[in-house]
């Protein structure tokens, strides 16, 4: 039976979700059960629990913001110094704010324009940048995804987990990708706390707000915010000078488990607050929360209405079976109806006078059991008529007395309500007495924890002289009656067996016992709670209580020593005495028990310090691993605690899913959180602190090795490196440098900055270490640069008699403009030398600007030359033309073996005799069949000489005779003449003849070689397209079609030699047909057969050489042939695919077949229709038998 004020407490919880009445007594406030006895004449007065009630949810409204004061100012909300998407250290409300049915004294603001709250510890921790994040979906393509309110997408604020959720409460003001004021010096962010119409309030202020397309665009005009909250619970948000629709923004508001919502809807259309485009309208909008609802009421009995329209209805008078119900539906100020209809009822249901029932026979009858049909809503009481004392309570009574009873029936709710069965008279005339006949109990109790219990079984029947007496355990007899042992908490069922052997009258009789032994009470057993902890389950200290065995008990469990329940989980801070009953299982008597008290004390906190040595980044590898438990002694150091590492704070919590101490996390940054467990007392430290451990992938090397060099003759170098240049590392991550020797000896700094090779080695290398387990070596490479050095002692002197410091530059060393001159002076050399008087020595340095580096003084000598000695001084180059223009390529330096042997001569080619106009050694004579180049020679150690190369063209003959395309008709051959005009003749066909015959069509050549030995290639094409040829022919049993194209019309049609002008042949007779067809030139074209298939429908395989096998007449001239042969029962008896191969025998594997009719199918392709046909049908065959 509930009590109303705990109804009304389940209705108040409820109702923010989903409505529910309840039907109660108004003068004791106790709930009518769905079933309700009662008597006659009786009457009810009803009451429904529905009251006029909140929805829980906002209404919204605009106004105007001049009714509110919005004056920005105050203090500074303080964000983080550095970062975007983060959110600030909590400030006070300045008092206690509901909002969606929570309090909150505290709130927190995100840079890109929420207000969020909750009751969670974690609302402090929310400003760690490295932890959580103000994490936006406003669907910038390739920037973040998209989520509309209602969404927990908005609770996903943890920084390195974007799944993992923390459950916020949400007020949305504009709320985009905002840039910080870290970025923008003019955002600011302000709170304040005002009074408005006498009711306090918090003003928080956003100025200057300025959203980014996050990949580094900004918006051009900023925006204000204001958010007031009242005490009563009223929002008021009023974003102004948005003036920009070009991106997603929020305006709202959503509860923490993002199940209710409120965003109000745009005076335009196009523009949505919900994560859409809109501008602002000038107007505030005002969130009232607790929308009332008034109840309104329907009565029913037995689904007839009722007059009664209040929440009351009195007395009320039912029949036997009638169903009272009442139907509550809920209506807004306006009159409309929210939600659907919620109802309770009770089913009346009249007491029965009840009849008592008995069994048994007339003789020897010492007792009788009698009985009234049970009902477990409803009491019983037992009595003998004029006796006031209540005999027993069951809906059963064995009676062992001789008189007259009765059983009163009642129902178990107040008021009591009974009836009286009518007398029953029990006349008993055994002479044995009866079993149990004082009532003794059979159910004992010891509240000292007794192990066991001797009972006298004589109690429940004595012995007697005139009958004989046992007591049996089930098939064992119980050798001493008056000292059964019973066992502490056991049952037994024993039998009695009595009998008279004068009157025959016997008893065997079914009892049973049972010894219930609570343990002894125990007073004020001092305990320690954990700190903080406010539940505790005194269920385990069941074992201190009730020892080893204590699950053969019942408990209840008791705050104040008289109100007793099940629920073992006790508020021991509020409620530091606990009270315990207990009692046995299923126990008979409900006064066998003994209560112990436990009395608590809050144990000391267990320390969970948060590490303030992070454990530094790791690289990705196979054997990467954080040493967890090195933390443990910065977290606490007590050797009596245990502390383990989770991936989730509820896993921490609740202690569950430790991640090993030598933990691999995955790429990235992993938060874990600490629990800490006394193992002691097993209490763990409220506080669940958290370490982020980051694992990042190797960084890549920039570079793979170092090359370092210096002069010839240098040998020491700067090793000296910068991380940046050498791998892509970025921070957190740190890169460390260790320089070593070709032997791997560490260097030292200075050894670094001026390292040996001659003592060291020519390769050193680097190792960039990342962490103890990832680093990267890079190899280097000391190379010395050799000195530059004169190409030449010498300089040949012809005809100069200045020579240019240029050409002196050119002739001393390659690429001269990468080098500097000077003389042995270091003076700059002249511009250019006198060379009238030789021989001429000059010294000289030469440095080379890219290196530095600078040569051993150099001398050259200026020399008197003489000329080159060629072989020859002229010669004619001739080459053959193949366009016929008298123009070809010339490969000039094929010439050079004519004019010297010396492989190191130096030819220049020029086409005109003053050798100004040089041209390439792969020439083209610009003069058609003839030209002469002029050449400059120069041997080494000589100067230049000239000759000539006379250039001639030949070209090819040309036939007269052929011609680019010839005709042919079938089983023609035409001759092909390539005519007088050349010597030679080599035809595509291998023919070498001047004149060729040809039969086929397709494309020929033929290579024709002059007198001069000038050949050129004449293609030529042999066509077929003169001839008719036949495309399609569509052949029937009556006639044969002929569709054929090329060629000129009109065309004759020839059957087998016959000529016709019609492409029709009609009633064909013979069994194929040669077809051609001739053109109107005369042209024939190719032939094609066709096959007309012949079935015989008998033959006679008995071997007397005459139609002994079954074919098919020009089936072997087809494709793809299928024949099978089948008996009537379908056995196949013949198949076949193969065309040459369609003879049957008459035989199936050899074996002869008996006479009778058999089912051929056949079926084929013509290649020359171009059709699949198929027959069927049957073949008589007939043998000897």
């Amino acid at each position: 039976m509930r009590n109303f004020y705990v109804l009304l407490f389940l209705f108040t919880f409820l109702l923010g979700n989903s409505q529910t009445v309840n039907l109660f007594n108004p003068a004791d406030n106790i709930s009518y059960p769905a079933q309700l006895y009662f008597c006659s004449g009786e009457t009810f007065n009803l009451k429904v629990d529905a009251v006029a009630t909140s929805t829980g949810d906002y209404a919204m409204t605009k106004d105007l913001p001049s009714n509110f004061p919005l004056t920005a100012g105050g203090t500074a909300i303080s964000f983080p110094a550095t970062g975007t998407d983060k959110f600030s250290t909590a400030f006070p409300i300045g008092f206690n704010f509901s909002f969606y049915g929570k309090n909150y004294s505290k709130v927190v603001a995100g840079s890109n324009g929420r207000l969020v709250f909750t009751n969670d510890a974690e609302l402090d921790n929310l400003k760690d940048i490295t932890t959580y994040k103000d994490r936006t979906f406003s669907g910038i393509t390739g920037y973040n995804s998209y989520s509309a309110l209602p969404s927990k997408d908005y609770n996903k604020v943890f920084k390195n987990n974007p799944t993992q959720e923390l459950n916020l409460a949400q007020i949305f003001f504009g709320y985009t990708d905002l840039i910080p004021k870290s970025s923008q010096g003019s955002v600011t962010y302000l709170y304040k706390n005002i009074i408005v119409g006498g009711v306090n309030a918090l003003l928080v202020s956003y100025q200057n707000q300025i959203r980014s397309n996050g990949v580094g665009g900004f918006s051009s005009v900023t925006y204000n915010s204001s958010i007031l909250l009242l005490e009563n619970g009223k929002i008021i948000i009023y974003v102004n000078n948005k003036l920009e629709d070009t991106y997603n923004a929020i305006l709202g508001i959503q509860n923490d488990d993002a199940s209710k919502f409120k965003v109000p809807v745009h005076s335009n259309a196009a523009y949505n607050y919900n994560n859409g485009p809109w501008k602002t309208e000038g107007v505030a909008w005002v969130f009232s929360p607790n929308q009332n609802l008034t109840p309104q009421f329907k009565w029913f009995q037995n689904s007839t209405l009722l007059g009664e329209t209040s929440n009351s209805l009195s007395a009320f008078a039912p029949n036997d079976g009638d169903i009272l119900k009442v139907e509550v539906t809920y209506h807004d100020p306006s009159g409309a109806q929210i939600g659907n209809a919620v109802s309770d009822q009770v089913t009346f249901k009249k007491i029965a006078k009840p009849v008592i029932t008995t069994s048994g026979g007339s003789g020897c009858v010492s007792g009788v059991t009698m009985t009234v049909a049970n009902d477990p809503d409803l009491n019983f009481k037992w009595f003998r008529v004029g006796n006031p004392t209540v005999l027993g309570t069951a809906n059963s009574y064995y009676a062992t007395q001789t008189g007259n009873y009765l059983v009163q029936t009642s129902r178990k709710t107040a008021p009591v309500c009974s009836v009286d069965s009518d007398p029953f008279a029990v006349n008993l005339n055994s002479t044995i007495p009866p079993f149990n006949a004082n009532n003794i109990t059979l159910n004992y109790c010891d509240q000292m924890g007794a192990p066991s219990k001797i009972i006298n079984l004589y109690t429940y029947y004595p012995q007697g002289s005139n009958y004989t007496l046992n007591f049996m355990d089930g098939a064992t007899l119980i050798p001493d009656p008056a000292n059964f042992v019973m066992s502490s908490n056991s049952v037994k069922t024993l039998t009695v067996n009595a009998n008279d052997p004068t009157s025959g009258c016997s008893i065997n009789q079914n009892f049973t016992i049972r010894f219930d032994s609570v343990p002894t009470a125990i007073n004020n057993l001092a305990k320690k709670y954990c700190f903080g902890e406010t539940s505790v389950d005194i269920s385990k200290y069941l074992t201190d209580l009730a020892g080893a065995n204590f699950a053969i008990f019942d408990y209840q469990y008791s705050v104040d020593g008289i109100n007793f329940a099940l629920n073992s989980i006790i508020d021991v801070m509020q409620y530091p005495k606990v009270w315990v009953k207990i009692s046995p299982k299923n126990g008979a008597n409900g006064t066998c028990n003994t209560t112990s008290t436990l009395v608590f004390t809050e144990d000391a906190k267990i320390i969970a310090n948060t590490p303030t040595t992070p454990l530094a980044p790791q690289c990705a590898s196979a054997t990467q691993t954080f040493d967890l438990a090195s933390l443990i002694p910065q977290i606490n150091p007590d050797p009596n605690v245990t502390v383990t590492f989770h991936n989730t704070l509820q896993n921490a919590a609740d202690g569950i899913n430790p991640v090993p101490y030598n933990f691999r996390s995955g790429l990235n940054y992993t938060t874990l959180y600490i629990r800490v467990v006394s193992n002691l007392t097993g209490c763990v430290s409220p506080d669940h602190p958290s370490i982020t451990l980051l694992v990042y992938l190797k960084p890549k090397l920039l570079i793979t090795a170092i090359t370092k060099k210096n002069c010839q003759g240098n040998t020491h170098f700067n090793l000296t490196q910068n991380s940046v240049n050498l791998t892509d590392a970025q921070s957190p991550i740190t890169v460390n440098l260790e320089y070593y020797s070709t032997t791997g000896t560490l260097l030292t700094p200075s050894q670094i900055l001026n390292y040996d090779a001659n003592a060291f080695g020519l390769n050193p290398y680097i190792k960039l270490i990342y962490n103890s387990t990832c680093d990267d070596t890079i190899p280097i490479t000391l190379n010395y640069i050799p000195k530059p050095a004169a190409s030449s002692n010498q300089i040949l002197i012809c005809e100069e008699k200045v020579y240019s410091l240029q050409n002196f530059q050119n002739s001393v060393i390659s690429n001269p403009s990468q080098y500097s001159f000077v003389d042995a002076s270091g003076n700059a050399l002249p511009n250019s030398f006198d060379v009238s008087v030789l021989p001429k020595t000059i010294q000289f340095f030469i440095k080379d600007n890219l290196t530095g580096c600078i040569s051993d003084v150099q001398s050259v000598t200026f020399v008197k030359g003489g000329n080159s000695s060629l072989l020859n001084t002229e010669t004619d180059y001739t080459l053959c033309d193949t366009d016929f223009d008298g123009k070809t390529v010339f490969n000039l330096d094929s010439k050079k073996a004519i004019f010297t042997n010396d492989p190191n001569a130096v030819f220049e080619y020029f086409k005109d005799a003053t050798y100004t106009q040089s041209v390439s050694l792969n020439y083209t004579n610009e003069t058609a069949f003839a030209q002469t180049i002029y050449v400059r020679i120069t041997l080494p150690g000589f100067c230049s000489s000239s000759a000539k190369i006379h250039l001639k063209v030949n070209t090819p003959s040309k036939s007269s005779t052929l011609l680019p395309k010839y005709f042919i008709c079938y089983n023609e051959t035409i001759p092909i003449d390539a005519g007088s005009e050349n010597t030679g003749w080599k035809w595509s066909t291998g023919e070498t003849n001047q004149t060729i015959s040809i039969s086929k069509p397709g494309n020929y050549s033929v290579v024709l070689t002059n007198l001069s030995g000038c050949s050129y290639t004449h293609n030529f094409i042999v066509s077929d397209e003169n001839q008719p040829k036949i495309e399609v022919i569509n052949l029937t049993n009556n006639s044969i079609e002929v569709i054929a194209s090329g060629g000129v019309k009109p065309y004759r049609y020839y059957f087998n030699g016959v000529p016709q002008s019609s492409n029709i042949l009609n009633n064909p007779t013979d069994r194929s047909y040669v077809i051609q067809v001739e053109s109107a030139t005369g042209c024939f074209g190719p032939p094609k057969t066709i096959y007309f298939i012949k079935i015989n429908n008998a033959f006679t395989p008995n071997s007397d050489g005459i139609n002994d096998v079954w074919n098919v007449e020009n089936l072997n001239k087809m494709e793809q042939v299928s024949m099978v042969i089948v008996d009537r029962n379908g056995t196949k008896v013949f198949e076949s695919t193969d065309p040459n191969k369609t003879e049957w025998d008459g035989k199936q594997n050899g074996r002869t077949l008996p006479t009778a009719a058999y089912w051929y199918i056949i079926s084929w392709y013509d290649a020359v229709t171009q059709k699949t046909e198929q027959r069927q049908g049957w073949i008589l065959v007939k043998n000897r038998n």
